[in-house]
């Protein structure tokens, strides 16, 4: 699992610890933006001093603290501590709600600045930060920015159902690839991706009011052109518009996986619906070809949220389970992390 290659991957199932080392947990608190406390939880792997931390992400929506329980319990029985926290207006956490990129990576890196000052419970040399889907970009993010003065970088990165291509054109064309899963016809699908680019264009560089409502117009007529109802498409455009979604369109994973240096692993799903596999892997590949110590991997029978697919009950086969709670995927993060955080077997 070595290079840029493709891999899928198949592991056998690591045996369970028996009896798993006491853990210490510990409810912290992180100031971000004025008005905005994150809450937390430090979990450390007790009587180990000073280990190595995995600073933990999760997904677009209102994530909370803890939940990756099945994930955390293997990485602390290895002896790396973990760290993960409510978005803010989530949980105990103070502020309002706001699932833009911009937002949500001011706070995780506010959450990483106040772990490299906790040199007296963690490692501050061995930060690890690892994020599923939205967390998966936020997470090479932290990797390029430069560290405070003195301040060690991360030293590796585990992306997770991770979008990776180019600013604005991984947006139109995943945009393009699920209108046309929806049965819309080929020749309507450009001039709707060209009004939307447009559009987005002005509302996020920040253009004139009337040219920005003008494109807007220009959307929901394309989409009437199709046959839509002009009441669907100023729903689809007041989507476009909302500053989680319009926030999307400004992000540029694979120009910060090209300025990553430290380790990276990336993991994709095969039965993931929201991360289109055929346009993510290949923009993954491209960006991390020369990064000496890049792993990008494919598991099977898992979805977005790396949930297994079982049998049930009922003798149907659905994904359940908690966000990473495939054993495969668990052990394939937990290998990779020990080596790169020098805990490995």
């Amino acid at each position: 699992m070595i290079g840029k290659a493709l891999v899928a991957v198949a592991l056998s199932v690591a045996a369970p610890v028996a009896d798993p080392p006491p853990v210490v947990r510990a409810t912290v608190t992180i100031a971000s933006d004025p008005g905005v406390a994150l809450s937390g939880e430090l979990q450390l792997p007790a009587g180990k001093r000073r280990p190595p931390v995995v600073l933990l992400l999760g997904g677009g929506g209102p994530s909370p603290h803890g939940i990756y329980p099945l994930l955390e319990k293997r990485l602390l029985a290895r002896g790396i501590a973990t760290l993960s926290f409510d978005k803010r207006g989530v949980g105990a956490s103070s502020g309002a709600f706001l699932d833009a990129m911009d937002v949500a990576q001011r706070d995780a890196a506010a959450v990483l600045a106040w772990l490299r000052t906790r040199g007296d419970v963690i490692d501050p040399a061995r930060i690890a930060v690892l994020g599923v889907s939205q967390g998966g970009v936020i997470g090479p993010a932290l990797a390029v920015d430069v560290p405070p003065v003195a301040a060690p970088p991360i030293v590796a990165v585990v992306m997770m159902a991770a979008p990776a291509g180019e600013r604005g054109v991984l947006f139109l064309d995943a945009m393009r690839e699920q209108l046309a899963l929806s049965g819309m016809k080929a020749e309507a699908l450009s001039p709707v991706i060209d009004a939307t680019r447009r559009y987005l264009d002005g509302l996020t560089g920040g253009a004139a009011a009337g040219l920005v409502a003008a494109d807007r117009a220009a959307i929901v007529d394309a989409f009437v052109a199709e046959g839509w109802t002009r009441a669907q498409g100023e729903g689809a455009v007041k989507t476009l518009g909302d500053p989680a979604t319009s926030s999307l369109y400004t992000v540029g994973p694979g120009a910060v996986l090209r300025q990553v240096t430290a380790p990276v692993l990336a993991v994709y799903a095969a039965g993931d619906t929201v991360v289109t596999n055929r346009l993510a892997i290949p923009s993954a590949l491209a960006a991390l070809e020369q990064n000496p110590d890049a792993t990008i991997a494919w598991m099977p029978k898992v979805e977005h949220g790396f949930k297994p697919l079982v049998a049930t009950v009922a003798g149907k086969r659905e994904y359940q389970g908690w966000p990473i709670s495939d054993p495969d995927t668990i052990d394939l993060i937990d290998r990779w992390l020990g080596k790169r955080l020098g805990v490995g077997e």
